[in-house]
């Protein structure tokens, strides 16, 4: 059951989408998000890096900040090597157990859109599965998707760098539609 307790610190933890690439972590959404919502949010997002490597730093990344939530979103690079479902889920298993555990509220973030049609097949898999265990786990999760798709639900090039990373535009659409998401948090 998602736990609504005060709002102390939220650490971002991710990928390149995350930190802001290729513009840099102050223009990502995390730190357009800080500012509109007048809270301390913590960007530990790292490109390349994959639900493993996100795993493997939740304690030096996560837990040594004490944030009071966490919001996660991993997927894209693992989709990118071709990451089997099994082993993105066993990681994305394991970050929440961790969280639960120091008594961190999980938020997780879908992966957002691509324009990478190969990528998209093993992206979908990956959305379904976090939507059917955010919903199991009673976890708030965040679909960027509505921001950043056209209605015929092809990307809104207004949106991307490329065929993966955000423009500015996109990272400012992100952080709206993340404001909008946690201020029930607040």
């Amino acid at each position: 059951m998602v736990r609504f307790m005060e709002v102390t610190k939220l650490v971002c933890l991710g990928d390149s989408i995350t930190w802001g690439f290729p513009f840099g972590p102050s223009c990502s959404w995390v730190d357009i998000s800080a500012k509109t919502l007048g809270l301390p949010m913590i960007n530990r997002g790292v490109n390349g890096d994959t639900a493993e490597d996100l795993l493997f730093r939740f304690g030096r990344d996560v837990l040594a900040y004490k944030p009071s939530h966490v919001f996660i979103m991993a997927g894209i690079n693992d989709a990118s090597i071709n990451i089997p479902l099994e082993s993105f889920q066993d990681k994305v298993l394991k970050m929440h157990a961790r969280a639960l555990c120091y008594k961190i509220v999980s938020l997780w973030g879908l992966p957002t859109p691509t324009g990478d049609h190969i990528l998209e097949h093993t992206l979908n898999k990956y959305r379904s599965w976090l939507e059917k265990f955010t919903h199991a786990n009673n976890c708030r999760l965040l679909d960027f998707s509505s921001v950043m798709l056209l209605p015929d639900g092809t990307i809104n090039r207004e949106c991307f760098n490329d065929d993966v990373h955000p423009s500015k535009f996109g990272y400012q659409s992100m952080a709206n539609s993340f404001t909008e998401f946690f201020n029930p948090l607040l």
